[in-house]
This record gives structure tokens, sequence and C-alpha cells, in this order.
């Protein structure tokens, strides 16, 4: 038995991988061995090499990006399958990357020197040079249970078809914002989501895991079974101990919340708000999860004030200041039902009536993204999970370019600083679409797991840009974000963890 100490560096080391610019030919021994793990006759259909046409649309996530080029990429419909593709990569000599939903609410490494935690990421790590990817997108089932206070699910499912199935038995589970997100991306990076200030992180609300380990294992993680490893997988970086294949869900009926959305349409009132935001939504009852979206010329304000009314936000409102800055136009309404505060900020921000509310941006297919130029897409059974609603339409995919950093309650950021980083996303170009999407944290509710910044958490500061096709464009891009890392991250300073250092017994999760 190993010493009960457990640093993730170990394991985040084995997942840095090289990052070729050409493709290579495929194994023959790899795809036969891939062809012979996938159950069914149709494995062909679920494989894609570096010589299909649909080769570029399948190692594509959302981020339109040509820096990782995955030797072969099999698509999971059954959990039986995974403990074998994980053996054909070892008797490849490559690397196993499992791979759910393409995109990342927030990655949990961002202040801590030299990580990189490998999961389900806007960067595409997990779609690395030279492995075989392991895509669990149509391991998307939803079993709740007869009390409807809990649900095992497939752990491919994105976020919307969660939502969408949970919808049909009046109930929900506490989780992130954007619909193609992956279920176990999510988890990995702890989870956030706009009820966590009073609610807590997704991953507290997983009851247990069912996962496959390199060594071709499928165990259960839980409070008392394997319960190291059951901690690490919430919040402690996706991909690195095992491939999860299904999750136990806590489930939870949200009430009727208010909701508001504030803006100004004016660039001399972005500093000022950042700023009195920044002072006060991380200090507001629990109950109120907040952000604030700074653009160029302009700057948004949106929160979801769980379980209470129209009139209690805007009391709140009324004392908050952020009214008194400038020119702003404040809808605060009420009486909104879930499926209505889901897609507020996205459809709509406003509470709309219940047969006005219009869901189906949630009802995802498992692969969820636009066609890219004129590269055939892949597709596989791809059916939404509700019948009843329209089909979301396909989500967009941009050259994105994003970064965060975790400001902590010991550490705020002062008044020149905030105001140098206002003023350097004015640098931009408008074709840039730059943004600066910082929200509230200062989480109160407790949570045993691995995610590092529960109790420093004051707020979370992510900018995004939608990068460009010219590569001069592109390189200024890139720039602006190095010399952002150079300025903000001694601000808002590096961190060891504070939580205690545990170790998984006797496992070899990294997929070697």
């Amino acid at each position: 038995m190993v010493a009960r100490r457990w640093g993730l560096q170990a394991a985040v080391a084995l997942l840095v991988y090289p990052v070729l610019s050409v493709c290579k030919p495929v194994p023959q021994s790899l795809q036969a061995c891939t062809t012979q793990a996938l159950l069914g006759g149709d494995a062909p259909q679920r494989i894609v090499t570096t010589q299909d046409d649909t080769y570029t649309d399948a190692r594509l996530g959302e981020k339109i990006q040509f820096e990782q080029f995955p030797a072969l990429i099999a698509y999971v419909k059954d959990a039986a399958e995974v403990a074998h593709l994980i053996k054909c990569a070892q008797s490849a000599g490559i690397k196993a990357v499992p791979r759910n939903g393409f995109s990342l609410d927030f990655c949990p490494a961002s202040n801590i020197r030299g990580r990189k935690l490998i999961g389900v990421s806007f960067a595409s790590y997990s779609a690395l040079t030279d492995t075989l990817v392991i895509d669990l997108a149509h391991l998307n089932y939803v079993h709740v249970s007869e009390d409807h206070s809990t649900a095992k699910v497939g752990a491919g499912i994105r976020l919307g078809a969660l939502y969408t199935a949970l919808s049909g038995y009046d109930t929900t589970w506490i989780g992130g914002i954007c619909p193609t997100v992956g279920l176990t991306g999510l988890l990995g990076a702890g989870g956030f989501n706009m009820q966590m200030r009073a609610l807590g992180i997704s991953s507290d609300h997983v009851l247990s895991a069912q996962l496959v380990t390199a060594d071709g294992q499928t165990l259960q993680a839980s409070p008392s079974s394997n319960p190291d490893l059951f901690w690490a997988i919430r919040g402690g970086g996706g991909g690195t101990y095992g491939v999860i294949t299904e999750l136990e869900l806590q489930l939870t009926k949200l009430p009727r919340s208010a909701m508001v959305a504030i803006s100004w349409n004016e660039s001399e009132s972005r500093f000022a708000a950042a700023k009195r935001f920044l002072e006060w939504a991380p200090r507001q009852p629990k109950e109120f999860t907040s952000q604030i979206n700074v653009y160029k010329s302009s700057v948004q304000v949106l929160g979801w004030y769980l379980g209470r009314t129209h009139q209690e936000l805007q009391a709140l409102l009324n004392d908050s200041g952020l009214l008194t800055i400038g020119h702003p136009e404040s809808q605060v309404t009420g009486d909104c039902s879930t499926d209505n505060s889901r897609i507020f900020g996205i459809v709509t921000n406003v509470c709309l009536p219940d047969d006005k509310v219009d869901p189906s941006i949630l009802n995802v297919v498992p692969e969820s993204f636009s066609k890219y130029e004129n590269s055939s897409q892949f597709t596989y059974e791809e059916v939404p999970l509700s019948t009843t609603r329209a089909t979301a339409e396909p989500w967009p995919r941009f050259r994105r370019l994003s970064k965060s950093f975790f400001v902590q309650k010991d550490n705020l950021l002062g008044d020149d600083t905030l105001r140098e980083v206002v003023d350097r996303i004015a640098q931009l170009d408008d074709a840039s679409g730059v943004w600066g999407e910082w929200h509230a944290w200062n989480i109160s509710a407790a949570g045993e797991n691995a995610f590092a910044w529960r109790e420093q958490a004051y707020a979370h500061l992510e900018f995004q840009v939608h990068g460009s096709n010219d590569s001069t464009t592109q390189a200024g891009y890139e720039k602006w974000f190095a010399d952002l890392e150079a300025y903000l991250r001694p601000a808002v300073g590096y961190v060891l963890l504070a939580a205690p250092c545990r170790f998984v017994d006797a496992m070899a999760f990294v997929l070697t």
C-alpha cells in the first residue's frame, strides 16, 4: 500500500503530450484492435482515422484548431468497450484519451503554477496528437429512480441533454451553463454552476461513479467504495484517474426564481460597473449567483436569485449601487421556471410565462456542433433525448482563445489593476469578439472533493477571444493573451493547494 499522499502533478506530468504538425498513418494493428473492441456490427461506422474525410470534423470540438492530431477516434456506445480500447492503445504504444463534451466551464488549475489538467477543454487537450481518443458522447442514457431523487446516467451525456431528460420528471441536477458541455468534463473541473453559492459545485451532487482504470478494471467509486478515488475524480482533473462510464447523481427540484439583466451600452461605465460588481456581488446572500460580462465598449450583469421573488431581487439591486452608474438598462423579472432559468442569458434575458419558454436549445444531440467549412461531418445515431421538444440547432464552432484567473478572498484586485485589465479588453479589434466573463464566487456550501478553490475563490475571471484565420491577426491575439498572463497572474498570485494531499491507493490511473 502506498502512503496516502496524492500529488496531482505526478499524474498530470504523464499527460503532457508532444504536439506534432503532421498526421501519422494509423497502425493497422491499432485499427484492427479497435474494430474488434467495439461491440456490434456497426464498429466501422464508429471509427475515424486520419485517412477518413470526416477526420477533421471528428477531431475538432467547439474550438477550431490545427495543433492536435489524434491517431484514431473511437466512439463508444457500450461501457464494456472502454477497457478493450485502453488495451488497444497500450498494445500500440500510444496514450488513450477519454473525451466528453469538448468544452469546459472553467479550469480548476487556473492559478496553479506549471499545471495543465487534462479533461474536456476549450484547448483540445482531450484530442491530443498520436493518441487513441475514446469518445463517450453516445453514452448518454438517463435512468431516474422511482422517487425522482437520483439518476444513473451515461457519463458521456451533455448538460443540455441531461436537463432535457430530467425536465420530464419535473426535477433537475445542479450543473453548469452551456448545453454542449460534457458531464464528466464538468465534474473533473469541479463544476461551476449558477446555483453554486447556495448549493455548492456540481461535484457535490454526485453520489457514485463507475470507471475503468488503466489496467482494465471496472471500479465503483463512492464515499464507501474507493473513497480516495471518488474524492479525486470530482475536481481533480478529467481523464487522469480512469475513464468514467456512469455516474449516479443527486437530483434537486429547484424553486422558481428571479433573474436580472443590466446593460450599459457605453464604454465609460465599464470600469465603474466592474469595480462595483466585484465589491458587491460575492458578498450578497448565497442564493444570488451572478456574473459581469465586460466587452470592448459595453458591459452587462446577469444574475439568478434562487427561490426569491422579483421584489426581493429588485430590493437587492436598489442597494447595490450598480443602478447609479452611467445609464443602465435593467430588467428584473420573477417566477422563472427551471427551464427558463437554464436558457437565461443565452436565449432570453427575462422570465417568461411557462407556455412561452422555448428550451429547445437544451435538447442537443451527441455530436452537437456545426459543420466545419467544407469538411464532411461525422454523425452516428444523432438522436435527441426528447422527441416532444424541437432539436437544438448545431452549436457554432470558432477559433477560441481563452484564459482564466481566480481572485482570492485574501488578495482582491486593486483599482489600478482592474482598470488596466478593463482597458486591455478595449485594445483588441471588433472582429476578436473579446470579452471578460467574470463570476462572483464566495461559496458557502461545504463539500469534500478535490476541487482546490472552494475556500479561497472570491471571483473567477475568464477572458475569451474568437480567433482569426489571418496568421498575423491571430498572432496579435496570442500576444495579447501572453501579455495579459504576464500582467495579471502575478497580481492574483500563484497558489499551493490548501487541501491535504491524498493518494489513490494502488492504482495507475493515467492511461498509459
